[in-house]
């Protein structure tokens, strides 16, 4: 067991104890926990024996694209960093959604962790952490601040309880490197430098890097095409150096829905069929067999018939949030049940009176900023939530997790999780306050709320990294951003389990019986 690890849980042993008497490690002089290192004492022996079967079982699965990829890490892990290796420590596994980017990890996980090697494991999300075996944010693992400026520093010094860990880390997996901005990736390289007293590139550490640039890239507030891809990883300094492989078999679909599978590289890819005149110049046709007639109901499609169990299988996507927002309280107003009210207290962030005065309570109240819960929830026994905030990752319980309402307290949410490694279990939400300090508002608005929503109907941005059994896309309006098409149609497996339901307008619509919508793809970003 690394000292740094021993010192925690021996450390979480003794609060334990002091904690029945109503004492904590303050009080008698002792450091304070970093809950990131969140570690239960186990028997170290047994879990190597497990982490090497693992191993054995997964090493015959790998195709060669993921024999290579693994090669190459502990091929790299092998060797001690020196200046002519410094820079070829970096690598890039991009693999569409399916390919088995998730199954590469994991392998990787359990080969180093069975020959003592530390490896640490993140994503930009917490939804997609929870795919990783012991994964968490980047956010978490590295301490970056939000908003990540170009010259913003990561909240971790070097002989910290968080510097130790990091240093004694030999192999970060990152996941979701699409949506990582490149001053976050240069924020990470001055830190470990920093902990690691290593000028080389990340310290010397082997970091591998996994995503699809098809995917959604980092969010920029009123940002151009142009500001976007600059954003971006592939416009970092260290991209130069960056060694690349690619996944090409994907894993999810079945033989026969080849069809589909190459339909969603070309829709990433930019290269579906464009209308060449007329109306909608310029846009790809949705399929004939996913698109719902001007009577059918897009929310009797995806839930007409749903049991309890398939709700966490279900989704209605959306470019936008106020579309997401209707579609949910839509489908509230069917189910059984009394609805229940919560509202938020809502404040500003300052002491001056004059603006306290400038900005209303109501006014406060009829705000939504994105990644925040509105101010009058309603909700119902047996409604579908979600969590908008991290609360336990390590359990599961996290930014996007789903839920089933078993009860609704005053004080608490009691919901039962849909998803991800804790499918079962209890949670007791409560209410937590909230501040939204990167948006568009010119304050900053404290909302005390409990952190969830309907989860029904969800933003594309939202459902990256999940897979569902039954998607429905509503376009009121165009998708408006690299990605947001195909991250909608990839989230399931078959043409027959998606549905598109499109508002006509001047942008979109029907034209000699085939339907058409814009496709935003950044080919650029694609060919750096």
């Amino acid at each position: 067991m690394p000292p740094i690890i021993a010192e925690q849980a021996a450390l979480r042993q003794i609060e334990s104890i002091i904690n029945q008497n109503g004492k904590t490690l303050a009080d008698v002089n002792l450091p304070t926990l970093d809950e990131f290192l969140d570690y239960v004492p186990q028997n170290e022996e047994e879990d190597v024996q497990v982490l090497i079967d693992e191993a054995n079982r997964v090493r015959p699965l790998l195709n060669d694209n993921k024999r290579q990829i693994a090669d190459a890490i502990l091929s790299a892990l092998s060797e001690q960093p020196n200046n002519e290796n410094k820079q070829s420590r970096l690598f890039f596994m991009d693999g569409p959604a399916g390919c088995g980017k998730t199954f590469t990890y994991n392998y990787l996980i359990a080969e180093t962790s069975s020959r003592h090697i530390i490896t640490a494991t993140a994503a930009w999300t917490g939804i997609a952490a929870t795919l990783l075996k012991k994964g968490c944010t980047l956010h978490g693992l590295f301490k970056l601040p939000v908003p990540i400026l170009e010259n913003s520093t990561c909240n971790v010094t070097p002989n910290s309880i968080h510097g130790k860990f990091l240093r004694q880390i030999s192999l970060y997996l990152l996941d979701e490197a699409s949506m990582i901005p490149k001053h976050a990736l240069n924020a990470i390289d001055k830190l470990l430098q920093d902990v690691c007293n290593n000028k080389f590139p990340f310290g010397g550490k082997v970091i591998l890097m996994g995503g699809d640039f098809r995917q959604t890239l980092p969010v920029v507030k009123r940002g151009q095409p142009a500001d976007i891809v600059e954003a971006c990883i592939k416009c970092s300094q260290h991209w130069q150096y960056v060694q690349r492989f690619s996944l090409t078999e994907n894993m999810r679909v079945q033989a026969e829905e080849e069809e589909f599978s190459q339909w969603l590289l070309k829709l990433g890819s930019g290269t579906l069929p464009l209308k060449a005149d007329g109306s909608f110049r310029g846009c790809i046709e949705i399929p004939e067999q996913c698109l719902l007639g001007e009577n059918e109901s897009l929310v009797d499609k995806i839930f007409g018939v749903a049991e309890e169990d398939d709700y966490a299988k279900r989704t209605i996507l959306t470019p936008n949030n106020v579309d997401s927002l209707a579609i949910n309280e839509e489908v509230l107003d069917r189910l059984p049940g009394d609805v229940k009210v919560y509202l938020s207290a809502d404040t500003i962030e300052t002491d001056d009176l004059n603006e306290i005065n400038n900005f209303p309570v109501e006014f406060l109240n009829s705000l939504t900023p994105s990644g925040m819960p509105v101010h009058c929830l309603k909700l119902k026994i047996g409604a579908v939530i979600m969590l908008l905030r991290n609360l336990d990752l390590k359990a599961g319980h996290c930014n996007g997790t789903r839920l089933i309402v078993r009860a609704l307290q005053n004080n608490y949410i009691d919901g039962q999780v849909l998803t991800g490694v804790s499918v079962g279990k209890r949670v007791f939400v409560p209410r937590v306050q909230l501040t939204q300090s990167d948006s568009n508002l010119p304050f900053t608005l404290k909302r005390r709320q409990f952190p969830v929503r309907l989860a029904y109907s969800m933003t594309i941005n939202k459902s990256q990294g999940q897979t569902f059994d039954k998607v429905g896309i509503y376009l009121k309006n165009l998708c408006f951003s690299h990605g947001q098409l195909y991250v909608e149609c990839s989230r399931t497996r078959w043409f027959n389990t998606l549905f598109f339901k499109i508002d006509e307008h001047s942008l979109q619509g029907m034209s000699f019986n085939k339907c058409y919508t814009n496709n935003v793809v950044f080919t650029n970003v694609l060919n750096l």
